[in-house]
Parts: C-alpha cells; sequence; structure tokens
C-alpha cells in the first residue's frame, strides 16, 4: 500500500474545509457558552473498561491497544462516557460542560460510508436536572444549528419509556429487548416479523410494537400512540414527551420538533428521551443525544443526565449544501523584499499585521505584482531601501 494514502476512514480537511470547520465550531461554541455551559477536554486514550462496560459500547466498535504494564486502552469512542467519568471524580452539583473532539470507531468493512476518525461537538448536563433541563439542550441544540446557518432541519423526539413499557408487558426479557429494539432502529420490519415467531406475545401487543417505527409526525401522534399501549410505563413516557412539546411550542419552535417513537436504541445507555437531527442533504443524523441517568450510578456517584452530540462532518455537508460556505480568507497585503534593513522590515510589518493578512513573496517586483494579480491581492509593499507601496492599478509604479 502507498504510504502517500490515506487508511480508509479517515480524512484530511483542506485549508477551505478547515476555515468552513473552525467558523462551525466558533457558532456553536458562542451558543453553548451563552447557555452558561463551560468548555472540557477529556484524553484521546481511556481503559477499554470504561467504554465496554454494561455493554455501552461494543468492543468490536473499539481501537485497542496495551499499555506498558498490560492493561488495555482504548481510542476515545463517546465522549459522554468520559465526561461521566469526570463527574464522578471531580465534580458535584448541577455541571454544564461541551466539548469539542474527534472520537474514533473501528470500521472493518473499507467499502463503509461512516468515517473512523470523526469530529463532534457536544453538550452533557448533569446533576439533579428533570424534564426542564431536556428542554433545555433541546433549545439550545436548536439554537446551535440556528447560529451555524442552518434553517430546515428536524429534531426528532421519541421515549425509551414507550417501547419498553409495551415490551416489558409482553413478558419479553432484557436480553429480547435490546435484541427488539435493534431491528426496529435498523427498520428491519422482516427481522422483527421472523423474532415474533419465536416469542410467546399476545396479538395486539405484537400489534403495538410493530407500530412503533411508524409513529412518526407532529403532537397527533402521541395520541395514536396512547391507543396502541395499556401500562404505566408507556403511559408516562407518552405525558413526558407531550409536555416537551408543548413548551417548544409555547416557545415557538414547533417547526423544529416532531416526534418518532421508533427511536428506541440510539445508544444502549439512554433511560428516557431520545433525539435525534435531520435536515436534507445528509443522509444520516447530524445530531444525537437523550438521557442517560444509569452512566454515573455505574461508575459510582447516582446522578441525572442528559446530553447530545453534533456531527461537526455532517453539518458541515448540510451546509455546504445549502451554499454556507466560505472560502479561506485570502491575504489582504503581499511584500517583497528587494535590499532593506531587517529593522525596518520587521517593524512595518508588526504593524500591518495587527489588522491585516500579510503574505511574502519570494521574488523580485515583477513577481510580487503577479502574485497579486493572480490571487486578488489589493495591496503590495515592496522593501527596497524602505517599505514602499506599488500602485498596482498602474502596473505596478512606485
Amino acid at each position: 500500500m502507498s504510504k502517500v494514502q490515506l487508511p480508509f476512514g479517515m480524512q484530511d480537511y483542506l485549508p477551505d474545509d478547515c476555515y468552513n470547520k473552525e467558523l462551525t465550531e466558533r457558532a456553536l461554541s458562542s451558543v453553548f457558552s451563552s447557555y452558561g455551559y463551560k468548555k472540557v477536554c477529556v484524553p484521546t486514550l481511556e481503559y477499554y473498561d470504561l467504554f465496554t462496560a454494561d455493554d455501552s459500547i461494543s468492543g468490536k466498535k473499539l481501537f485497542k491497544l496495551t499499555d506498558t504494564d498490560g492493561a488495555l486502552l482504548a481510542l476515545r469512542a463517546d465522549p459522554t462516557l468520559q465526561v461521566c467519568r469526570m463527574y464522578v471524580t471531580n465534580m458535584n452539583g448541577v455541571q454544564r460542560m461541551y466539548y469539542a473532539l474527534d472520537s474514533f470507531e473501528y470500521l472493518s468493512d473499507s467499502n463503509s460510508s461512516r468515517d473512523r476518525e470523526f469530529a463532534q461537538m457536544g453538550a452533557e448536563l448533569l446533576g439533579e436536572t428533570d424534564v426542564d433541563g431536556e428542554v433545555e439542550l433541546l433549545t439550545m441544540a436548536i439554537d446551535s444549528f440556528l447560529s451555524a446557518g442552518l434553517k430546515d432541519f428536524k429534531i426528532e423526539i421519541g421515549h425509551v419509556g414507550f417501547f419498553e413499557g409495551i415490551a416489558e408487558e409482553a413478558g419479553l426479557t432484557s436480553s429480547q429487548i435490546s435484541e427488539l429494539k435493534t431491528l426496529i432502529t435498523k427498520k428491519d420490519m422482516i427481522g422483527v416479523e421472523l423474532f415474533f415467531k419465536d416469542v410467546n406475545a399476545s396479538e395486539n401487543i405484537k400489534k403495538s410494537l410493530l407500530g412503533t417505527p411508524s409513529l412518526f409526525g407532529d403532537v397527533s401522534v402521541l395520541e395514536k400512540a396512547s391507543k396502541l399501549c395499556n401500562n404505566e410505563k408507556s403511559k408516562e413516557a407518552l405525558k413526558h414527551l407531550r409536555y416537551i412539546l408543548n413548551k417548544t411550542n409555547k416557545m415557538g419552535l414547533s417547526e423544529y420538533v416532531s416526534v418518532d417513537l421508533g427511536l428506541v436504541s440510539c445508544n444502549n445507555y439512554y433511560t428516557g428521551i431520545v433525539f435525534k437531527g435531520f435536515c436534507e442533504g445528509v443522509g444520516a443524523s447530524i445530531l444525537d443525544g437523550g438521557r442517560y441517568d444509569k452512566l454515573c450510578d455505574r461508575m459510582g456517584n447516582p446522578t441525572k443526565a442528559v446530553g447530545f452530540a453534533i456531527g461537526i462532518k455532517r453539518l458541515m455537508k448540510a451546509l455546504k449544501y445549502r451554499g454556507v460556505w466560505e472560502k479561506a480568507p485570502i491575504a489582504d497585503i503581499a511584500y517583497a523584499v528587494i535590499d532593506c534593513d531587517e529593522r525596518i522590515i520587521r517593524k512595518n510589518l508588526v504593524a500591518l499585521r495587527k489588522r491585516n493578512r500579510v503574505v511574502r513573496v519570494y521574488g523580485d517586483e515583477t513577481a510580487l505584482i503577479e502574485y497579486c494579480k493572480n490571487k486578488n491581492i489589493k495591496k503590495a509593499i515592496i522593501f527596497d531601501g524602505d517599505a514602499v507601496e506599488l500602485n498596482l492599478n498602474c502596473g505596478g509604479k512606485r
């Protein structure tokens, strides 16, 4: 294999890509900070067990390596788990945090359209927060997309309790519920049909579970869903979602929010509300989030928590699809040196660079003029005894 090629699932960010990535991340950071969230960083390497405990993440998805003492390590796969570790070991009370990090997923299929390394920005709200904390995260997600320049998007919300309530009513075991969640998340309805051939459940329960993926749309979906369940857990989930929709509607944000009760298994650790962000031009979610009250509990410090992560590359793709894309700025001024005291050059350049982007041309006056013409740079200075500005409109005459 050529050493100048990248491994599959990896990518370079060229100057224009990197510039727009910076603009996007800056816009999101500004919104997160305005909500009182503080930026944190977590390490690239963690102990393998942090990610795999209680099947939070499959070990097959991790890049693994061995430490000098034989301990098994893994590249960062999910910053949420790391933020929980940070909270448990260093913090207490209500904490609002956000991050801007690259995560890694081990993919063995070179034909995959997914990335092995992917940039994310996420926000996490930890502490004794209730449904209003979820509304806070949801509105912050909406404001983040709007600030970045994305206008036509939907954030679909669901609740794992609706599905789990019906599944428990059917007498399914935890492993069976997990298997069925996976099938429904993949929209594998044939697999769901085959699943029920081996499960002893009433026809009404089967109908309710099979109907879950079709329960999406506006608030009227909740009324339809209420007719499919007869257990308190599912009813409480619908009541929870109705409260959130009512809140966002009163804020004038209903155009950005919809219901999808088929969102049942975004991550194994979600315990309540789940949500995903979508828009035209991107064939996958650009935002994933939800409530994960049991994560910190597993680490020895029970606390409520909710958060989301935005895929930066996917958001950039959505923005570019809509024409929200800028070229990396060119220099305002170019200069060349013929013969001049270095202190004079330095003094002039320090003053210029405080207000401008300045680039050097290695050549004579002709090369400087040609460079400015090709790069559409409006001002040229040549250092020949002193700093002399060229009149580019007159062919470079001094």
